[in-house]
Parts: structure tokens; C-alpha cells; sequence
């Protein structure tokens, strides 16, 4: 029937044996069709559904050639992508969601590309997930039809820099993506308090826990108040890596056990699966780990994991399953689930990533393979250093330390906890003898 409304409509027209006249009858003038069929004027809705009408077909035919039943069809098919994407097949998902994305409609191409950026994050691809996403902003800001709203792509692009580790630009987009979100009246929403949780963990990671303390307070009474156990559930499970930092194990283990009660009841395998990750990445951070509880956890998630195809969320449990088995004195059996998780995402620019080339290092120096596991932790935390997550760094130097301590590495013990004290902020202040004090003006 031709690529354009233009030439549509003209062929319908022929189809049915009218003149241009006819089409117009009272409606509009024949030259006015005539400029319609030849692409140089746009109809408005009430003229388009005119002419459907005297047409015996959809104004959505007109505009998008897509008959009826096909969309009805390409609907299901999208309703399809998303169920496998829900359910961890992200290999289907992908290739639904990559052949309707090339569709001409713009509903189903937009909701096959947000389907389709959704399951390269998923994937671990976050730069093609970060430039699907970067694509839908545009369409929504320029009001196209079919594309997402505005708040969820913000919600994702905010996550994205999280999950790569850019904690600096995750948080500059978060609160870019807040004040617009605020400033259009849609603070309460759920989304909103999703974003805003985001943006906790942002705080957490770079090391500013007043601010994050500080916005995780206030979600959490918004959360409270909308009463969406979703909400709920993500402002509890950020608050408690706030309240883990500040030194409040038994107030961060709560807020996990509240969100992972709520979760328990609405979300999704993946979403429950990476929530019992934290929860057992909190136990092993007591004064005395809790290693039963913890291995229990987590080989629950990595069934579920497994199933889900996630890589990146599989990878972060079998970070903490080689820690699991570090701390059980199993260095092998760290070690070789350390590499697992590292082959996971090695080509993901994750961060986690780094978490698992931390484990794999201690492992390394804990079986006497010192230098190399120095080296393997020094790239780590420099990396981590570097993309703004200075509290995870200090905190891999640390560990770092206690493992060289327990080599009898003391000196490159010294080393790593100065490495440790310059991320956390407490750099020398040089008062060894014979260096130059500073001139007082």
C-alpha cells in the first residue's frame, strides 16, 4: 500500500474507485487531498479519522500501514519479550524485542527498544543498554508516541553509571533526574521513591554517608506513606548499606530482613535473588560472620540465579560464595568460584567486576601466592579508586592488609593500609623530619 500516509491513502482511494473530489466530499477540499497524498501536509486527528472512515479502515492504518491483527499479533509478541525477559530467558527476549524494534509502528518500536535495553543491562551490555536508554529519552522529551515515561528511563540511566561503577556521574544524573522529577510535582510516586533509593546507594558507594543518610531517611518515610510494598521494599534495602557503613550492623541486618520480607511477597525472582545476595554479603560483615546463614542464602539465590541467566547479579553471589569459602579457611575453592564470578562480567565494565577480582587476590595471597594477589587487588582498588568508589577501595586495601598481616607481609601490610587511609580521605600529612614545612603567608 506505499511507505507513507501519503501513498497509502492515495491507494485506498484508487482501491475503491474514488476521485479525490469524493474523498473530500465536505471534509476538506480536493486539493487539500491532493496535498495529503503527496506528503507535503501532515492531516489533523479529526480530518485522519475522516478519511478512515470514508476509507472502511483505521485512522491507525493510515498512519502506521499496520493492519489491525497485525498489531494485535506484534502485541502479543511484545507481551511474549517480556516475559521471557521476566523469567531470565534473556537470549529469547533479545531477539523478540531486536525484531519488533524494526517495526514502523511507534508503539511497538519503542516498547520492543525498552524491552530490548532492559535485557542488554540484564546481559551485562551496559554500554548498548545505556545508549537504548539514551535513545528513549529523546523520544520521550520530544513527546513521541509509544515512547516510556520519562521517569522510568531517568530511574534506568541513573542505575546504569551505578552498576558500571561511575558512581560520580550516577549520582549527577540521579540528581539531575530527581529535581526534574520533583520540579513536575511527581515526588511520592513510586518510581520517584525507586529513583530516589537509587541515588542512596550512589551516596553509599562514593563514601558520602551524611547525604546518603540524609536522602534515605526521607525516602523511607515517603515510602511509608505511599504504602507500596515495592517502594518499601527498595528504600529498606538501600537504607541498610547506609546503616552498614555508619557501623550499625544490627540496624542494617533489620532493614534487610524488613525488605526481604516485603520482597518475599511482590517481586520477582531476580529481585529477590540479588536482595538475599546483600543480605548475606551483610552477614559476612559481622563482628563474627555468620557463615552457615550466609552459604544457606546464597546457594538459595545462585538456584534462582542460575535459572535467570543474570550474569551480573550471579556473579555478585558467587563473589560472596568464594569470600564464604575464603573464611572457611578453603582458599582453592575461593579461588576458583573468584574466577567464575570474574569470567562472568569481564566484558561487562561492571563493578562488580572489581569486587570479584578483590576476592580472587586475597584468595591468591592466602595460598602463598602473594606478589600476584598484591597486584591483582592494587588494579582492583585503583580502578575502583578511580570511577569514585573510594569506600569500596579503602576497604579492599583493608582487606588487603589483614590477609598480608597474616602472611607475615608487614611491610607491604604498612603499604596497603596507607592505600587504605588515602582513599578514605586521611592522606599523610608529611611530618617526618627533613621535609619541607609549609611557608604561613
Amino acid at each position: 500500500m506505499g511507505a507513507t500516509l501519503g501513498r497509502r491513502l492515495r491507494a485506498l482511494r484508487i482501491e475503491r474507485g474514488l476521485s479525490q473530489a469524493d474523498l473530500a466530499g465536505d471534509l476538506v477540499s480536493p486539493s487539500y487531498v491532493s496535498l495529503i497524498e503527496s506528503d507535503r501536509r501532515s492531516p489533523e486527528r479529526e480530518v485522519l479519522d475522516g478519511l478512515a472512515r470514508k476509507l472502511g479502515c483505521s485512522a491507525f492504518y493510515l498512519e502506521s500501514g499496520i493492519m489491525p491483527e497485525e498489531i494485535n499479533e506484534q502485541r502479543l509478541q511484545l507481551q511474549f519479550g517480556e516475559i521471557a525477559l521476566a523469567n531470565g530467558a534473556l537470549g529469547e527476549a533479545r531477539e523478540r524485542f531486536t525484531e519488533l524494534s524494526q517495526l514502523s509502528g511507534s508503539e511497538i518500536r519503542y516498547g520492543a527498544s525498552w524491552g530490548l535495553a532492559r535485557t542488554e543491562e540484564a546481559l551485562g551490555n551496559l554500554h548498548a543498554a545505556l545508549a537504548g536508554f539514551d535513545a528513549l529519552l529523546a523520544a520521550s522529551r520530544a513527546g513521541e508516541p509509544g515512547a516510556p515515561g520519562l521517569l522510568s528511563l531517568l530511574l534506568a540511566r541513573c542505575r546504569i553509571y551505578r552498576k558500571a561503577g561511575d558512581f560520580s556521574r550516577s549520582i549527577e544524573v540521579g540528581e539531575a533526574a530527581l529535581a526534574e522529577v520533583r520540579a513536575l510535582g511527581l515526588e511520592g510516586s513510586e518510581d520517584e521513591i525507586k529513583l530516589a533509593s537509587t541515588l542512596v546507594s550512589g551516596y553509599w558507594a562514593r563514601g558520602d554517608l551524611f547525604s546518603a543518610q540524609h536522602l534515605a531517611s526521607q525516602v523511607i518515610e515517603r515510602a511509608e506513606r505511599l504504602g507500596s510494598p515495592a517502594a518499601q521494599a527498595s528504600a529498606y534495602w538501600n537504607a541498610c548499606l547506609v546503616a552498614e557503613a555508619r557501623g550499625e550492623l544490627a540496624l542494617a541486618l533489620d532493614l534487610a530482613r524488613k525488605s526481604l520480607a516485603l520482597m518475599s511477597e511482590t517481586a520477582l525472582g531476580l529481585n529477590l535473588a540479588a536482595l538475599r545476595v546483600t543480605y548475606a554479603w551483610l552477614l559476612l560483615r559481622c563482628e563474627q560472620p555468620e557463615l552457615d546463614e550466609a552459604e544457606a542464602v546464597l546457594a538459595r539465590a545462585h538456584e534462582v540465579l542460575t535459572d535467570l541467566s543474570n550474569n551480573l547479579v550471579l556473579a555478585s553471589c558467587e563473589t560472596e560464595m568464594a569470600r564464604c569459602a575464603l573464611l572457611r579457611g578453603g582458599c582453592d575453592e575461593a579461588a576458583r568460584i573468584a574466577a567464575q564470578a570474574v569470567a562472568r562480567c569481564t566484558d561487562t565494565g561492571a563493578a562488580e567486576l572489581e569486587n570479584a577480582r578483590v576476592v580472587s587476590g586475597l584468595a591468591m595471597v592466602m595460598s602463598g601466592q602473594v606478589e600476584a594477589g598484591f597486584a591483582a587487588i592494587s588494579e582492583a582498588a585503583s580502578h575502583m579508586d578511580s570511577m569514585g568508589s573510594r569506600r569500596e577501595a579503602a576497604q579492599a586495601w583493608r582487606e588487603l592488609a589483614e590477609a598480608l598481616l597474616q602472611q607475615g607481609r608487614s611491610e607491604q601490610a604498612i603499604t596497603a593500609l596507607q592505600h587504605a587511609a588515602d582513599c578514605a580521605g586521611a592522606r599523610s600529612t608529611a611530618i617526618r623530619s627533613g621535609l619541607a614545612q609549609p611557608v604561613l603567608y
